[in-house]
């Protein structure tokens, strides 16, 4: 099984969106768990463990999502969009190509605004470059979305991973409109 890890799954503001609810959820569970040493078992009642149970998975679960990554793996000639934390894949999706084989990547310019860090009325924003790596057909007039990537290194690696594991061409995006 070939597979690559590219970058994180979330950007930095979204991991600090998910992390307040994850601190909850562990920070309660760590509360649990003391109540649970300083206390005997008897006299703790059901709920409280059922609740030590939900809290704790949560706060895990939470956390694994938060930190981790996106890929991709190759296994049995099919491509599979992966989500791993730690070398570990959680969560994969097969990725249909209809029967195509090629595919290219289209770069776009874009920009973001940190509305966050424009409350004093100063415009923060940055540029960046994106590239969407598409499935297409024959003629280069349909196409499905694979993945977007901020990074040029990320797309190279991607790009020839693509190429000689999941066994894709390449080709420029030029649409014969014939």
């Amino acid at each position: 099984m070939n597979k690559i890890i590219l970058n994180d799954n979330f950007e930095f503001k979204q991991k600090a969106i998910l992390l307040v609810p994850t601190f909850f959820f562990l920070y309660f569970s760590c509360v649990g768990l003391q109540t649970l040493i300083n206390h005997k078992i008897k006299d703790l009642n059901v709920a409280f463990f059922i609740m030590l149970f939900v809290f704790s998975m949560i706060g895990i679960s939470l956390l694994v999502l938060t930190f981790s990554k996106v890929g991709f793996k190759v296994q049995d000639n099919e491509l599979y969009r992966i989500l791993s934390f730690l070398d570990f894949n959680f969560y994969s999706k097969k990725i249909n190509a209809k029967g195509n084989k090629i595919f290219s990547i289209l770069y776009k310019k874009a920009f973001q605004r940190n509305e966050y860090l424009s409350a004093g009325g100063a415009d923060v924003s940055y540029n960046f470059a994106v590239q969407d790596f598409v499935f297409l057909n024959e003629n280069h007039l349909e196409k499905e979305s694979i993945v977007k990537l901020n990074s040029q290194k990320h797309s190279e690696e991607l790009k020839l991973f693509l190429e000689e594991s999941g066994k894709l061409k390449f080709e420029i995006y030029s649409p014969n409109f014939k």
